[in-house]
């Protein structure tokens, strides 16, 4: 006490700015882990679409999204959010080996059942958030997630993002796609935790994501394509669906985000399927 009022030491209130930002990340998780186990209760692909015409969607949108992909015949692919393996037994076909990844326990093992003949593909109940998640740094050709950003908190898209960069090779891949602005699958839901942004913010995140490897190498992620996802531009009348690719780079090679950005940051839809692919880059 000072004159009557309280003093706080600097590290006191950096604690407690830890313990708060701890404790939002603890609920956002256990909401969200609350949210899929809900809506996998049916381990079904309508379930996991969260839409009545899955079905009709699946068969459309599914080799759309696969034929965005870089070649990764005979890579290493690691699929965050695996789900039951809408993509992962497509992946498998080709792929050298493939880590399927999902939090929730019924979901991934649902997978293993549907996939697990594949003999270059394992599968793991794991959270992308923990910190118990280990992956190899520079181990990784290609990693591809399918809706799983927008089931993170800010803090967590960015913080994942920078590991990411570190599991993946130079050269390596990321493969992302997001919903934006507003939910498109019209399965109804007592409580929606889900984030759905503006694809300016993956864009920022993506953009200014610089890790360095303990030889103080720098590296980037360089966008290499994006485009709209035409089922659904077809299927729910949506003007413009959206998604892009890009790749692990260097300081010295500088992505078209700009061009990216400008693009992304118009509403010109209630909603907007974002899928981007980027490359690593030395």
């Amino acid at each position: 006490m000072v004159c009557g009022v309280p003093v706080v030491r600097g590290d006191d209130l950096l604690a407690d700015c830890v313990g708060v930002a701890g404790k939002m990340e603890v609920e956002e998780r256990h909401a969200q882990k609350s949210y899929w186990e809900e809506h996998s209760k049916d381990l079904t692909v309508e379930a996991m679409m969260l839409d009545s015409r899955a079905a009709d969607l699946d068969k459309e949108e599914r080799p759309e999204i696969l034929s965005l992909l870089p070649p990764y015949e005979g890579k290493s692919v690691l699929e965050l959010g695996a789900g039951i393996g809408r993509f992962t037994g497509e992946l498998a076909k080709t792929a050298g080996n493939v880590l399927a990844l999902d939090f929730i326990a019924s979901a991934i093992k649902k997978n293993q059942s549907i996939n697990g003949h594949y003999k270059n593909t394992s599968f793991m109940c794991a959270d992308v958030t923990s910190q118990d998640l280990v992956i190899q740094a520079s181990s990784i050709d290609l990693i591809f997630s399918n809706w799983l950003l927008m089931y993170l908190s800010d803090e967590e898209v960015e913080q994942l993002v920078q590991r990411m960069v570190k599991w993946l090779k130079v050269g390596g891949y990321i493969f992302f796609r997001e919903s934006c602005f507003h939910q498109s699958g019209d399965s109804k839901r007592k409580v929606n935790p889900t984030h759905y942004r503006e694809p300016r913010f993956y864009t920022k995140v993506f953009k200014e994501c610089h890790t360095f490897d303990q030889d103080g190498n720098s590296f980037e992620l360089s966008l290499v394509t994006y485009k709209c996802i035409g089922a659904y531009v077809k299927n729910k009348k949506i003007k413009i669906r959206y998604a892009g690719c890009g790749k692990r780079s260097s300081l010295q090679k500088i992505g078209d985000f700009k061009d990216f950005w400008t693009m992304c940051s118009t509403k010109l839809v209630e909603y907007c399927a974002m899928s981007a692919f980027l490359e690593k880059v030395m």
